[in-house]
C-alpha cells in the first residue's frame, strides 16, 4: 500500500515539476526573446593610400593597438612638396603683379597712371574751353570794330583764325579725353582678371598642400591595426589598400531574431548579452534599431516564391542591441565576430522590477 502511495506521489511530483516547469518556460517566452543567433559586430575602417608614390614609413604592425591620430604610413613627399613651393611662388607673383603684397602692384600703378592721364586730359579740353571763350570773345570784338572801321580786316582775320585754332584744339582735347577715359575701365578690367587668376592660383596652392597633406595618414580613431599589407619601400597607387583599422571604442550586438517573434521588440527595450568567450559575465544592451528587411532581401541570389515548388522557411530580422556601460577588463577583449546569446526583455514598463 505504501508503495502504491509512493509511486502516486512521485507521479504527481514529476507532473507538477513538468506543469511548473512549462509554466516558467511559457512566463518567459512570454517576457523575453532570446536567440543564440547573434555576434558581436563594429566598425572596420579600410585604409586606403590617399595618394600615389612609395612608402617610406610604416610605423605599425598587425594587431598592434594604436591611439587616434597615430601615424600609419608616410609616403615620399618631396615632389609634392615642390610643387607646393611652385604654387605658393606663383601665388605670391600675382598677389604683387596685383598690388596685394607689401609693395605697389604693376596693375594697380597702371590704374592710377591711368586715372591720372584721364584727369589731365579732361583738365587739358576745360582749359582749351576757356581758350575757345575767349577766341570767339575777341572775334566778336574785331568784328564790330572792324564795321566801323577801328581796326583793320587783317586783325580780323587773325582774330578768326586764332578762334579756328582754338575749335579744333578743343575738339582734339575732347577726343583724347574720351580716350583716356577709356584707360582706366581698361585697367580695371585687367584687374579683375588678375583677381580671378589670383583666385586660381590660390586654389592650385590650397590643393597642393592637400597633396602633401594626404602623403601621410593617421588613426582617425582608436582601435586595432588588422590585415596590414604595406612595407617600406613599396609603390603605391591611390585608393590600395594598406589595412584595416577595427575600432573598439564602439561596438553592439547584431541579433537575428525569427520574424515571429519581433511582436513584442520595440527600440529602446533592454537587453541581456552572454558572449561565447566570456560565458560567466552578462553585459547589458539596448534595442538600438530593427533592420527593415530581412537577412534573405540582402542576399545576392533572392529567394523567389513565385514559383510551384515554394516552401515558406521563417525569415530572420537583425536587431541592433547597444552594448552599455561595458566593464574597461572587456573592451580590448571583446573581438568583432564573437558569437553572442541575445535575451531581450519586451515586458511592459511597468511590469519590470
Amino acid at each position: 500500500m505504501n508503495k502504491k502511495y509512493l509511486k502516486a506521489a512521485v507521479g504527481v511530483l514529476i507532473v507538477a515539476g513538468l506543469g511548473i516547469g512549462g509554466w516558467m518556460r511559457w512566463q518567459d517566452g512570454r517576457d523575453f526573446v532570446s536567440t543564440d543567433n547573434a555576434q558581436v559586430s563594429g566598425t572596420i575602417i579600410p585604409i586606403r593610400a590617399r595618394m600615389a608614390g612609395i612608402l617610406v614609413e610604416v610605423p605599425i604592425t598587425d594587431n598592434q593597438h594604436i591611439r587616434q591620430g597615430q601615424v600609419l604610413y608616410q609616403l615620399r613627399d618631396d615632389e609634392y612638396r615642390l610643387q607646393l613651393q611652385q604654387a605658393q611662388a606663383a601665388y605670391q607673383q600675382l598677389l604683387i603683379a596685383a598690388g596685394q603684397g607689401d609693395t605697389p602692384g604693376v596693375f594697380d600703378s597702371q590704374l592710377r597712371d591711368a586715372r591720372l592721364r584721364a584727369d589731365a586730359a579732361q583738365a587739358s579740353t576745360a582749359q582749351l574751353q576757356a581758350s575757345l571763350r575767349q577766341a570767339r570773345v575777341d572775334y566778336e570784338r574785331a568784328s564790330r570794330l572792324q564795321a566801323n572801321d577801328v581796326v583793320t580786316i587783317q586783325a580780323l582775320e587773325q582774330a578768326k583764325a586764332r578762334l579756328d585754332v582754338a575749335t579744333h584744339q578743343l575738339e582734339a582735347a575732347r577726343q583724347q579725353a574720351g580716350a583716356a577715359a577709356q584707360g582706366p575701365k581698361l585697367q580695371a578690367a585687367q584687374l579683375k582678371i588678375e583677381q580671378q587668376r589670383i583666385t586660381a592660383a590660390e586654389a592650385t596652392l590650397t590643393l597642393g598642400q592637400l597633396k602633401l597633406t594626404d602623403t601621410r595618414q593617421t588613426a582617425p580613431a582608436n582601435g586595432i591595426v588588422a590585415d596590414r599589407h604595406a612595407e617600406p619601400g613599396q609603390f603605391v597607387v591611390a585608393g590600395q589598400k594598406l589595412l584595416s583599422l577595427v575600432l573598439t571604442d564602439h561596438l553592439w550586438v547584431d541579433a537575428n531574431l525569427k520574424e515571429t517573434g519581433l511582436e513584442h521588440v520595440k527600440i529602446g527595450q533592454s537587453a541581456q548579452v552572454k558572449v561565447d568567450a566570456f560565458p560567466d559575465h552578462l553585459f547589458k544592451g539596448v534595442v538600438q534599431s530593427l533592420v527593415p528587411a530581412t537577412g534573405a532581401s540582402f542576399s545576392l541570389l533572392p529567394q523567389e516564391n513565385a514559383t510551384a515548388s515554394f516552401t515558406k522557411v521563417v525569415q530572420r530580422i537583425q536587431v541592433r542591441i547597444e552594448l552599455v556601460d561595458v566593464p574597461a577588463a572587456f573592451r580590448d577583449r571583446l573581438l568583432q565576430g564573437m558569437s553572442a546569446d541575445v535575451r531581450i526583455d519586451v515586458r511592459p514598463a511597468a511590469e519590470r522590477s
